[in-house]
């Protein structure tokens, strides 16, 4: 059985509500195949967040990204469906597009440079983890424009770029 809430109150109390959920251990009945009998264990009842986020990156690294994330396209789970079409719309958001295959970005170094001169960059890797799932709900473009930036000794610089 699943129950989905929505927990709003301080977040001491809210922290100290979720561990009193994982605490608490139901009897949880099966049948043992071998023997035929019924038997009784004990449970605990797992508290699984879900969390919308965003995710800010340059557009070209798109598939850099699903990669990373293991998603091949726009959900296809029936339980995200429903929510991720809702969402999508609230937030005014377009679908995750379908992709033929997912970039294998383990150990990719992606290429940079300021002023001309290369810029030291880490290495991608893969953005999940086991017993996370993550859903798709849609991308939003960026707006590009000319920024104007201060830096640390006061002097401006301005560039043409993404409004991360």
């Amino acid at each position: 059985m699943h129950f989905v809430g929505v927990m709003r109150g301080p977040i001491r109390q809210m922290e100290e509500q979720k561990a009193l959920m994982r605490a608490q251990r139901f009897p949880f009945k099966f049948k043992n195949l071998k023997t035929g009998k019924e038997e009784v264990n004990f449970v605990a009842g797992t508290y699984r967040p879900m969390e919308l986020f965003e995710y800010i990156f340059p557009e070209p690294s798109l598939n850099d990204v699903l990669g990373g994330m293991q998603i091949t396209g726009p959900v296809e789970r029936p339980e995200g469906k429903a929510i991720g079409w809702f969402l999508r719309k609230a937030l005014k958001l377009y679908q995750v597009p379908k992709l033929t295959s997912i970039k294998d970005v383990t150990g990719y170094v992606p290429n940079g440079t300021i002023n001309g001169e290369k810029i030291p960059a880490q290495k991608v890797h893969n953005m999940i983890i086991d017993g996370v799932a993550i859903y798709p709900i849609g991308l939003r473009d960026d707006i590009t424009k000319d920024y104007k930036f201060t830096l640390g000794d006061g002097s401006e610089v301005e560039y043409h770029q993404e409004g991360l």
